[in-house]
């Protein structure tokens, strides 16, 4: 997943990834995945995801 992430960075975001990796002292691969959950954890925040019950139902059928 890391390297999915790190292929479609810009070329400055990732130079700026890297920089920050580096004065931190981490890997820039994981630095990369927890920004990526970070995001995500607060993009779910926002809009909460509506999914189908697994039956195919409305999500409010079970």
């Amino acid at each position: 997943m890391a390297r999915l992430v790190l292929n479609h960075l810009s070329d400055s975001t990732y130079r700026l990834l890297a920089i920050e990796a580096n004065k931190r002292n981490v890997n820039l691969s994981e630095l990369a995945v927890v920004l990526l959950e970070i995001a995500v954890a607060e993009l779910a925040a926002r809009h909460p995801a509506v999914l189908p019950s697994p039956n195919g139902g409305s999500p409010d059928s079970n």
